[in-house]
């Protein structure tokens, strides 16, 4: 039996923000990524199988004239069925509120991971980009999903004879226009301290 249900005690939050380190353990490859705000998980059988999250963008939608709801922070076992009620349930609430398509896997700024991995399973996944087992994309096709853009990753790689330059040119970069590292506790800490630096009205 699969059940779908919002996120609204401290418990279930812990468990939508935990669900990935559990369906990745082991893996290689997956990198966590800071945690924001949550809101749908799936259980089967008593046990969490899936989680998904629905955005509303307005001013997105404000500036593209479209009724979109983004889906977001996507992630299920192997099974398609849960895969399938997970995004029913953003569906059905963007029909609730008006909207008449949903896109994804977007998050709510081109801050956050974007996309799908189709390819590359077998190298690291960086901090800002998405890693998923390569039965999401089956799942999400599958269901009705068509994909809009491809976007490519390349890899950079430092060479043996490498003499310091790039390095020398950094720290000149960072000493003429004052820059410095950021330094922040945790994701609310950081937008404190940066928010009116990186956002701009």
């Amino acid at each position: 039996m699969i059940t779908i249900t919002e996120v609204q005690t401290k418990k279930q939050q812990k468990e939508f923000i935990d669900f990935p380190l559990k369906l990745y353990k082991g893996n290689p490859y997956y990198t966590p990524p800071l945690y924001m705000d949550e809101k749908k998980i799936a259980y089967k059988d008593g046990k969490m199988a899936g989680r998904i999250s629905g955005i509303l963008q307005r001013a997105a939608n404000e500036k593209t004239g479209k009724k979109q709801v983004r889906f977001s922070h996507f992630d299920v076992i192997e099974d398609e069925e849960v895969a399938r009620l997970l995004l029913k349930t953003v569906e059905d609430w963007a029909k609730q509120i008006g909207m008449n398509e949903v896109i994804g896997p977007l998050g709510y700024s081109d801050l956050e991971r974007e996309g799908l991995l189709i390819e590359g399973f077998d190298y690291p996944a960086t901090f800002e980009e998405s890693y998923n087992y390569p039965y999401y994309q089956t799942f999400i096709e599958n269901y009705g999903y068509q994909k809009d853009v491809d976007w490519t990753g390349s890899r950079l790689r430092i060479p043996k004879d490498y003499d310091g330059e790039v390095d020398k040119l950094a720290a000149f970069v960072m000493k003429r226009y004052n820059l410095h590292i950021g330094t922040a506790r945790n994701t609310n800490d950081f937008i404190k301290k940066y928010a009116d630096g990186i956002f701009i009205v």
